[in-house]
């Protein structure tokens, strides 16, 4: 049947339009003349003319839609009708086993139906069950190696991307990945912009510095000529050195002693001098200084270039040197290159001195170590920027790989989950689809039986029953001699009388027709099948008695409806008749299906249709109810609304139908003051309810007019009709007063 229905953009619809839903099997819209009723039968009928609205249907199972209104009389009342087909009684036999195979075919029905709840179940696991994993997937991993491997960088744009490639490489057959350190490492260069090429170091010419660091020089004691005669001398005093540095002082053509400042120096002592620092020395003293020299500029050229080198790498967002090691070992080197030249000047100074110069070798071979290092990670690097199509896609392998080993576990878990739930669903599929080949085979066997049984005739029969039955003698409905299975309406004479019909008899009789037409079929077939009624206005230009037979036939399909017998499983009726409303929506304590109803009001403003839903609660109640609904809610409306409805309450039950003149009231108030504010309240609601009151009564307090309303309930108290305003008060107990404070 119907679950719900959505009307919109049709007619006095507008966009918004209007929802039911948790529709009943008996759904009853009461609704004034052109507040849109025919709109709905119409879209109901016609769901597929309307792109706007729609319907849902339970188990979205769509079932036939037999419709009674305007267009169905105008269809059907001709001068020869078409016949309808329905079992009659010939062949007990044969339609008690239609009605066994009806059953069998609700049961094949309702396990079909079982089949595709469970299979809906099942579905709803696997979406369970995927996004959890889902959930895990993009947690636990994704997130997890996010700031290493981003999701456009390993082609995961998306969570369901992500999840989709994560199950490829899962199913894929694969060595083991590689270790996560060397995945970011190889990402770092990869997956970034693509990088340029750099050029290795150059490593530090190790030959120079060393090989003036062991010159035999060094060890050389440089001292003059020995066969001078003042040789001995000298070299007892083992002062060369500070002879040698001497002689830089004596002048030449001068007398004066450079170390003892007196005339002494004669053109024999000078030349004794310059023979004992003969040409060998020079030349020894010579080579000391050139080494000098020529180490301290090598130092220098070496350092400069050592440290540039260090600050050009410190500069750099990516270094391949360890600098802190260059650092260290740059350190050593200076200290070392200060201490030996030191040395080379203690030399200088004193040639005779023999010196050792620390060799720098092993600390140029650790600088050289270093950028060994370092350019063994810029060969990696260059063959990555030579290659880095295809390098970047081998690591986006690796890291799918990597993914789905390391989640083995979970992930196999997820897939075994899955594969049993998809089994489940694909045995519960096999089993549906075994149901509804029965299902056709008994539809088959139903048909086959229908055809055999089914006839026009009880059609004519029943409805001239119940034309009779209900006092319309003058007409009657048979069947058409040369025109097999059609109708026409004839008088007592034989006569056509479909023209001399009134509107009444009209409306009566394609009703009568409509009610067969849903107990059977145009065809021989189908008589059975399950079908919803839209019932739109059946009362039209009908007498009371004539209503009251329509709401009695109508009250019958309810109740098969809410048994379970017969094809018809729901009913939208739409009337715009309080009598019929009344009639047909009548729930007493003995009524079976006063909880399967729905009630709906239908209302039009500003040329707007909109629904209200009341549920079980009918909203159409007689006048003096209203009365007491309306006093009910007293806080929406204003002073003059409240005397009119206090008014019409008391003239309706005591004056009218009590026969209850205001003095016997007035009697039962003993209490003076009380008595008073009773005359005073009779007064007013005769009074005030008539008429526009004056300034100084629209002004009345609240305090006044809850004294006045605490009369009201007196008298129905005092009159001994406390029961009555009870029940009309809807209070709980007698204590409930919540309608005055």
């Amino acid at each position: 049947m119907i679950k719900s229905l959505s009307i919109k953009n049709i007619a006095t619809f507008n966009d918004d339009g209007i929802n039911i839903n948790d529709l009943k099997q008996i759904n009853i819209i009461y609704g004034a003349n052109g507040s849109g009723k025919s709109t709905i039968g119409k879209a109901i009928t016609n769901i597929d003319s309307y792109v706007q609205s729609s319907i849902s249907w339970e188990n979205d199972r769509p079932i036939e839609i037999l419709t009674y209104n305007k267009d169905f009389c105008k269809n059907n009342f001709l001068e020869q009708m078409p016949g309808v087909f329905t079992l009659g009684e010939a062949s007990t036999a044969v339609i008690a086993e239609i009605e066994r195979k009806q059953e069998e075919l609700q049961r094949i029905t309702n396990n079909g139906l079982n089949y595709k709840s469970e299979i809906e179940k099942q579905e709803i696991a696997i979406q369970t069950e995927n996004k959890t994993f889902n959930e895990f997937a993009w947690i636990n991993i994704f997130k997890k190696y996010e700031q290493w491997f981003s999701k456009s960088a390993i082609g995961a744009g998306t969570k369901d991307r992500f999840i989709e490639k994560l199950l490829i490489a899962y199913h894929k057959e694969h060595s083991k990945p590689l270790p996560i350190d060397e995945l970011k490492k190889k990402a770092r260069v990869l997956l970034a912009q693509q990088p340029l090429r750099i050029e290795p170091y150059t490593l530090i010419d190790s030959i120079i510095l060393p090989s003036i660091e062991v010159d035999t020089i060094w060890a050389k004691i440089i001292i003059g000529k020995q066969d001078i005669d003042i040789a001995e001398l000298i070299y007892k005093f083992k002062n060369s050195d500070w002879v040698s540095q001497g002689l830089k002082y004596m002048e030449d053509g001068s007398d004066i002693c450079p170390f003892c400042q007196q005339h002494t120096i004669t053109d024999a002592f000078r030349a004794k001098i310059n023979g004992f620092f003969d040409e060998i020395y020079k030349q020894d003293i010579s080579k000391v200084n050139a080494r000098y020299e020529e180490y301290k500029n090598a130092v220098d050229v070496l350092t400069s270039s050592l440290e540039h080198l260090i600050e050009t790498q410190k500069r750099q967002e990516k270094s391949f040197v360890n600098l802190t090691s260059l650092n260290s070992i740059l350190f050593a080197l200076k200290a070392t290159f200060s201490q030996n030249l030191e040395l080379i000047s203690l030399k200088q100074k004193e040639p005779s001195r023999v010196i050792t110069l620390t060799n720098t070798t092993d600390i140029i071979e650790a600088f050289n170590a270093e950028l060994t290092k370092a350019n063994v990670l810029i060969k990696e690097h260059n063959y990555l920027v030579d290659n880095f199509t295809k390098e970047k896609s081998i690591l986006i392998n690796e890291i799918w790989k990597f993914f789905a080993s390391e989640y083995d576990t979970t992930i196999t878990k997820y897939i075994h989950a899955i594969n049993g739930i998809k089994s489940a669903i694909d045995n519960l599929k096999r089993k549906r689809n075994e149901t509804a080949e029965k299902y056709k085979t008994v539809k088959k066997e139903i048909v086959n039986l229908e055809n055999s049984v089914t006839s026009v005739t009880p059609t004519v029969n029943e409805i001239n029953r119940l034309l009779k039955g209900y006092g319309f003698t003058n007409f009657q409905i048979q069947e058409v001699k040369d025109n097999k299975n059609h109708y026409q309406i004839v008088r007592e004479n034989g006569e056509a009388a479909k023209t001399t019909l009134s509107e009444g008899e009209t409306t009566f009789i394609t009703f009568l027709y409509y009610m067969q037409l849903i107990k059977g079929s145009f065809h021989p077939n189908g008589i059975t099948t399950d079908r919803v009624l839209v019932i739109d206005d059946p009362v039209s230009s009908l007498d009371s008695g004539v209503l009251f037979v329509v709401s009695t036939l109508l009250r019958n399909v309810f109740t098969d409806i809410h048994t379970g017998k017969g094809a018809i499983k729901q009913v939208i009726l739409l009337t715009h008749n309080v009598y019929f409303h009344k009639e047909i929506a009548f729930l007493d304590k003995h009524c079976k299906w006063r909880n399967n109803v729905k009630h709906l009001v239908l209302r039009k403003r500003d040329n707007i249709s909109s629904i209200q839903d009341y549920g079980e609660q009918n909203p159409i109640k007689s006048s003096y109810e209203l009365l007491w609904t309306e006093l009910r809610s007293k806080s929406q409306h204003s002073c003059i609304v409240i005397q009119n409805i206090m008014r019409r309450i008391i003239e309706n039950y005591f004056l009218i139908l009590g026969g209850i003149s205001p003095e016997v009231i007035l009697e039962k108030f003993d209490n003076y003051e009380e008595r008073i504010i009773c005359r005073s309240l009779l007064s007013w609601v005769n009074d005030g309810s008539h008429s526009l009151p004056d300034d100084l009564f629209v002004e009345i307090s609240d305090d006044q007019l809850n004294r006045n309303i605490a009369v009201f309930k007196d008298i129905f108290y005092k009159m001994g009709q406390e029961a009555h305003y009870e029940m009309m008060m809807q209070m709980k107990d007698k204590e409930d007063e919540s309608f005055i404070n």
